[in-house]
């Protein structure tokens, strides 16, 4: 793969890598150390990409592994100004106010998932990708990705609820 043919294929799945770092590591410093470091080996190993059927998931699981090593390093926690910026509310302050403490309790409670949940989860609804990419970036297979989406999904939706009674720290514990 030449230089051009990188720069045209390769270097703009760096945004898609940024943004999944983002989501695991909750930290944009890291997240785009990661990224250099993934676009680093990917221009690397760039002669054996044409080979690949898709790229795209190379990049990623690559960023999944880099990520799940600096996170056997720290806990992650997702960076909630991020979560409100990319929710899309309008900019009254009410209501950014109420999307505030919203965020704030879907981060507790995406942070209370156990990891593969979490990770599954972040894959499909923040970074919308099809479950067959899932299954490349993470080597699972599709039922148990169907099986933790689902699992991960029920519990959110289920602490969501608590917290309407102000329960949430109960079930945080018990869970």
């Amino acid at each position: 793969m030449t230089e051009k043919e990188f720069e045209h294929t390769i270097m703009p799945l760096a945004e898609n890598v940024y943004s999944y770092a983002v989501n695991m590591l909750g930290n944009p410093d890291d997240a785009a150390d990661i990224t250099q470091d993934v676009m680093a080996k990917l221009w690397e190993t760039r002669h054996q990409l044409h080979s690949m059927e898709s790229p795209k998931a190379w990049a990623l699981r690559m960023t999944r592994n880099l990520c799940l090593d600096h996170l056997k390093r720290r806990r992650p926690i997702l960076d909630e100004e991020a979560v409100i910026r990319n929710g899309g509310f309008a900019d009254d302050l009410q209501r950014q106010v109420e999307a505030k403490d919203m965020a704030d309790i879907v981060r507790k409670i995406i942070d209370t998932l156990p990891d593969n949940q979490r990770e599954v989860l972040l894959l499909r609804e923040v970074q919308e990708m099809e479950f067959d990419e899932i299954a490349r970036i993470t080597g699972l297979g599709l039922n148990n990705i169907r099986t933790l989406l689902s699992r991960g999904r029920a519990k959110v939706k289920e602490a969501l609820k608590l917290n309407k009674y102000n329960d949430f720290e109960t079930w945080r514990y018990e869970n």
